[in-house]
């Protein structure tokens, strides 16, 4: 387990010069992917989100829950 509270994950989403984030698919992936964060009872632990080209950054309460987080999203991606 690192210090890290951050994570950077794949998200279908781009960042337009005027500094607007688009979702390519219509906000599938986003709605799919908040309502499996809901589920696994993580939503509480993320304190901030940033959009990036093609990328989404989480930022959590602890780096444990950072951990967490990446053991469940990678078993879910599986």
């Amino acid at each position: 387990m690192s210090g890290r509270r951050t994570i950077k994950i794949e998200a279908p989403i781009m960042i337009t010069n005027d500094k607007i984030a688009v979702w390519l698919d219509q906000g599938e992936w986003a709605m799919d992917f908040f309502d499996w964060l809901s589920k696994a009872k993580l939503n509480a632990k993320l304190s901030g989100l940033q959009h990036m080209n093609s990328k989404i950054k989480l930022t959590f309460v602890t780096a444990k829950d950072c951990t967490m987080f990446g053991l469940k999203y990678a078993s879910r991606k599986k």
